[in-house]
């Protein structure tokens, strides 16, 4: 498999940090990930799998501590179609448009993300 590289500014990213599945633990171990030299964190708008607060939590954490700027990191997240949510928990209006739910899901990934 050939490894993406990334531009994040004139700096290179080679490995993504995942946060799916880490639930409570997702603000701790994100900001571990960078304190150990990700730079590149990916996430989604999917309450189901992802706690997206927690990732701006722990980036937020870490570049505290490391003196860094968001311009160091790159964060990724996407949008999840009505089928990959948790229909109990869903981000955005399932009623909407399609545009709607996808520029809804921006938003609160803005917000949780900070």
């Amino acid at each position: 498999n050939k490894v993406r590289q990334h531009q994040i500014g004139n700096k290179s990213s080679y490995l993504v940090y995942g946060t799916a599945w880490k639930k409570d633990d997702t603000s701790r171990l994100v900001a571990q990930a960078i304190k150990e030299g990700f730079r590149h964190i990916d996430t989604a708008c999917q309450p189901k799998h992802y706690n997206e607060a927690g990732v701006g939590d722990g980036w937020t954490k870490a570049a505290k501590d490391l003196g860094l700027s968001r311009e160091d990191l790159f964060l990724q997240t996407k949008f999840t179609a009505i089928g990959g949510q948790d229909p109990n928990n869903v981000p955005y209006d399932p009623a909407a448009s399609l545009e709607d739910q996808v520029k809804t899901s921006l938003e609160v990934s803005l917000r949780n993300l900070q």
